[in-house]
């Protein structure tokens, strides 16, 4: 792989070559410090600069909940060391003659409103977001915004009320969901941190970083 081919900056401070180095090092902390500085710098930083943004109580909800879109299933990929949702990637991965360490199974393909149920039925996932269906949000929430950029089904996005979720409403606080985003990545890290190296959590996340290098690279 060459120099060349792997100089794309992922985060702050980390182009790929960086990345791909402490892969094949094996130096798992630095990895940490790695997707802390990625997702503060593509989604935590942008989220607290629009709740900040003079207005923000008039909008930006659709802003600041489709970077929480973004998170969960980014987040939930890590965990499931899927460089993918959409078929048509997972297909192709092929031509990239991946090490078996990186190779993605069939069997363990999983596509986006997948992974947002995934997601929400994590144990520690169901604690921080109590009644949020991940199917539901997925279709309500995260497909309206990317899809139509509103929300369905009589879905809304508020700062007005004090729960997370009002289930009858359908109504969610985007600065709480915002919040408990953020911690449900942080726990991630933490469990990352305290997790064996040859443990399934790093197989996943090595796969995924793997992937996000090897992705980042133009086509040859």
């Amino acid at each position: 792989m060459s120099q060349k081919g792997i100089d794309s900056e992922l985060a702050r401070g980390w182009r790929a070559s960086r990345v791909q180095s402490c892969l094949d090092q094996g130096k798992n902390r630095q990895l940490v410090d790695f997707l802390r500085q990625r997702f503060d710098d593509r989604f935590f930083e942008p989220i607290k600069v629009l709740r900040r943004a003079p207005g923000n109580t008039q909008g930006y909800g659709f802003a600041i909940m489709s970077l929480c879109s973004l998170l969960v299933e980014s987040i939930q990929c890590f965990r499931l060391g899927l460089p993918s949702t959409y078929e048509g990637d997972l297909r192709k991965l092929h031509v990239h003659n991946p090490q078996p360490e990186f190779q993605v199974p069939k069997t363990e393909w999983q596509k986006g409103h997948e992974v947002f149920v995934a997601f929400f039925s994590e144990p520690k996932h169901k604690e921080l977001f109590p009644g949020i269906s991940g199917a539901e949000f997925c279709k309500n929430i995260r497909n309206g915004l990317l899809h139509q950029a509103q929300t369905k089904n009589g879905w809304t996005i508020t700062t007005a009320q004090k729960r997370l979720y009002a289930p009858k409403k359908h109504a969610i606080n985007r600065n709480l969901f915002a919040a408990r985003i953020e911690k449900a990545f942080r726990i991630y890290l933490r469990e990352l941190e305290k997790a064996p190296a040859d443990g399934p959590l790093w197989k996943m996340a090595r796969r995924k970083m793997w992937w996000l290098v090897k992705l980042s690279q133009p086509p040859n």
